[in-house]
């Protein structure tokens, strides 16, 4: 047993019986000190796999450099192989040896695009892998490539529950995005635009007995994303999600605020009340403090939290009005009350122009409006999606290669949910 050999396999984790190192060198590639493995790789064949006859002579070697993964990226490890080469008297078909620790046409290991793959997964630049796994960031883009379609490309299913969204991506394009509803919030798929054109001729792909199984759908209240529900999924369910709606009420009720502001003056009691601790406005009513008390340096007065959003609300009638509205349809919403969201749907005595509009929106879409107050699905699970996109190219100062980005969004989501199987093979 050759101990140099038994070292070097140990600590690389080599257990290829072909590759036989017998020594090791260190010598300065691409400006930095790297450590060299010098090792012998043995044909393992006895007969010619071209006539089958075993008249084999040796012919050499080809020596082959191939990096290896380091653990100190500051001093690189490459792996000088030595292949035999052999040739066949009775044919002259020449044979080389290969290995698994490196494709044949390649000088990069396999443990090093592994590493790769597992960098790719982090929220890092190509750069930066590319520097730490001494290749080159082109190298990066065409390891991305092989992702290119990581996504489920099995049209024989969907799941039971879609949510449907969009994502700003290259070039500040919206692209369109659904995802598993429930579950392990899976990406069904990313489209490039969010045409509704587009977005038919993806799911006119799956049949339709597929996509009669989807059971519910929620979306924002974009104004043809109902359209292609109704026209893609005949027994879907839609369901607005509650974090728009409530957020729709909220962004009438500031304006609502502001306008209401302005018409006092600056120096005014009123103006300090409406314009300063806005936040304790749009705050569930019950989880109002309504005991303790704190300091309000700009009334300068002790007070409780949902006293001081009682005196902004006594300033005018139609402020107050709105928020009971707003308060009103979040109890709804939280307690499932469809009777509740009718009965605040159309009482609107003194309500503001704003929230007039939000509500009448809401009544054109009264049927999906009242599933949000039943449904336990909501758009949640997509809003964090968009949420990890969006550091995705952040960290990467943006992307002009669409696929680049679908790949990296697809294997970080491998990351932070290491159950979800992909039917591509990693590069």
């Amino acid at each position: 047993m050759n101990p140099i050999d038994n070292t070097i396999k140990f600590v690389l984790s080599i257990t290829d019986e072909n590759v036989n190192f017998f020594a090791y060198k260190s010598q300065s590639i691409k400006n930095k000190q790297s450590k060299i493995y010098i090792a012998n790789v043995k044909v393992n064949c006895v007969r010619c796999p071209q006539c089958g006859f075993n008249h084999l002579n040796h012919n050499g070697h080809y020596i082959a450099r191939t990096s290896y993964p380091s653990a100190n990226a500051s001093e690189p490890v490459y792996l000088e192989l030595h292949k035999e080469r052999l040739v066949c008297k009775d044919c002259g078909a020449s044979i080389m040896a290969s290995t698994s620790l490196v494709d044949k046409y390649c000088n990069i290991s396999q443990a090093t695009r592994q590493k790769i793959f597992m960098h790719l997964q982090d929220d890092r630049t190509q750069a930066s892998i590319a520097l730490d796994n001494c290749v080159s960031p082109s190298t990066i883009c065409r390891y991305l490539d092989n992702y290119d379609d990581l996504f489920r490309r099995n049209y024989d299913y969907l799941p039971e529950h879609l949510a449907m969204d969009e994502v700003r991506g290259v070039g500040g394009q919206l692209h369109f995005i659904c995802i598993n509803g429930a579950s392990n919030h899976e990406i069904q798929q990313i489209l490039p635009d969010r045409y509704k054109k587009s977005i038919i001729e993806y799911f006119n792909k799956f049949h339709i007995n597929t996509r009669k199984r989807v059971q519910t759908v929620t979306l924002d209240l974009n104004s043809y994303y109902k359209d292609i529900v109704k026209e893609m999924f005949p027994n879907a369910e839609i369901v607005v999600d509650r974090f728009h709606i409530i957020a729709m009420m909220t962004r009438a009720f500031n304006q609502t605020r502001v306008q209401t502001m302005k018409k006092y003056d600056k120096k005014s009691i009123e103006y300090r009340l409406l314009k300063f601790s806005w936040k304790l406005y749009l705050k569930h009513i019950d989880e109002l403090e309504v005991s303790q008390t704190f300091y309000d340096r700009h009334l300068r007065q002790q007070l409780t939290q949902q006293g001081r959003v009682q005196m902004g609300l006594d300033t005018d009638d139609t402020i107050s009005s709105t928020y009971d509205a707003l308060q009103g349809i979040m109890s709804c919403l939280k307690n499932h009350d469809k009777d509740g969201i009718v009965h605040y749907l159309y009482k609107n005595e003194n309500l503001s122009f704003q929230m007039k509009e939000t509500l009448k929106t809401f009544k054109s879409n009264l049927e999906i409006v009242l599933n949000a107050s039943e449904s336990k699905y909501s758009n949640g699970p997509i809003e964090g999606i968009n949420r990890m996109i969006k550091q995705i190219q952040r960290t990467a100062f943006g992307f002009r290669n669409f696929h680049h980005l679908i790949s990296r969004i697809k294997l970080q989501q491998m990351r932070t949910k290491p159950n979800t199987k992909t039917e591509l093979e990693a590069a």
